[in-house]
């Protein structure tokens, strides 16, 4: 009588990497522990906001700044907030 062994080989698949663009600018509201404040990062960067302990202060300064900076920009302006693993989006500003 046969039998078949069924090997146990992990077959390793690369998935094709997708880069997705939201946005050519985004204001992040990151919550930085150590500290106990919220921070305003644009594409990454600390901005001149000052750190705030409170979210609404800091998402009220980011969407100022956005708004300002969409005027005077053409492209795409997005805030959005990072708390925990959630990432929420505040304001989109498209043309």
């Amino acid at each position: 009588m046969l039998t078949s062994q069924s090997s146990t080989r992990s077959v390793v698949i690369e998935r094709p990497r997708l880069l997705l663009k939201i946005a050519s600018i985004e204001y992040r509201i990151q919550w930085d522990g150590a500290a106990q404040t919220w921070n305003v990062l644009r594409n990454g960067a600390t901005t001149d906001v000052v750190a705030r302990r409170k979210r609404s202060s800091a998402v009220a300064s980011a969407i100022r700044d956005a708004k300002a900076e969409f005027k005077t920009t053409s492209g795409t302006v997005v805030v959005t907030c990072l708390e925990g693993r959630k990432l929420e989006t505040l304001w989109r500003g498209t043309q």
